[in-house]
């Protein structure tokens, strides 16, 4: 599956050359202003942006605000300003690379390549995603649709669990020992259930969807 990378840039002939260059290896999407580019990281909740830091409406160290407090996806910022003190502090801000237009494009592609690869090694972020739910096990931040959620700690451990093999049906005793530490009985059901019950509502209530279903006479999923 192609990665999908946000183009937030309006000189709409930079745009189209990146649109051009890129488009055969990744997903592209693009907006030309800074409130357009907000929205379009909403709705496509891309997996890297590319960031013109003069943007009309709102300005790239603006966005790159936004988007960092929503999300660590890789963030790589074009800039026409050469200065050292800009460039940490838009590395301060979260940006995770940037180039000094006029740019190489073979250089942006290879930066664009490194991110990536570096956002998929296990361990290196500490994040896991499903669609629009992503949990980061360092910090111990979980946002869906990309609004913070607050879990309990037993809540969290249980979607951290789901979230790993968000494919696998686990049963119920299963999830009460990985999550509890202890032996499950029939009495452990109810503490389960009402976790578990717990953990769809928040999730049901930022998404709209209901991702955690139980699999009758077998145990729980995510869908």
């Amino acid at each position: 599956m192609h990665s999908k990378i946000l183009i937030i840039e309006d000189n709409e002939d930079i745009q189209a050359l990146l649109f051009d260059v890129l488009s055969n290896d990744y997903l592209i999407y693009r907006a030309l202003d800074g409130v357009s580019g907000i929205n379009e990281f909403k709705n496509v909740q891309p997996d890297l942006v590319i960031l013109d830091l003069m943007l009309p409406q709102i300005n790239g160290e603006s966005v790159l605000k936004v988007i960092r407090n929503q999300s660590q996806i890789p963030i790589i910022v074009l800039t026409a300003i050469q200065s050292k003190e800009k460039t940490v502090a838009l590395l301060n801000d979260g940006a995770n690379d940037y180039l000094t237009k006029p740019f190489d494009i073979a250089e942006l592609q290879a930066r664009i390549s490194v991110q990536l690869r570096n956002q998929t090694q296990p361990g290196d972020n500490h994040l896991l995603s499903y669609d629009n739910i992503t949990l980061n096990d360092q910090t111990h931040e979980v946002t869906a649709n990309n609004q913070p959620l607050v879990l309990s700690k037993k809540e969290f451990n249980l979607l951290q669990i789901l979230l790993a093999h968000p494919h696998q049906v686990y049963e119920k005793s299963q999830l009460f020992q990985m999550v509890w530490h202890e032996e499950y009985f029939e009495s452990s059901d109810n503490t389960l259930n009402v976790h578990i019950s717990n953990l769809r509502h928040k999730l049901t209530e930022a998404t709209g969807n209901n991702y955690i279903v139980s699999i009758w006479g077998i145990g729980i999923r995510l869908i």
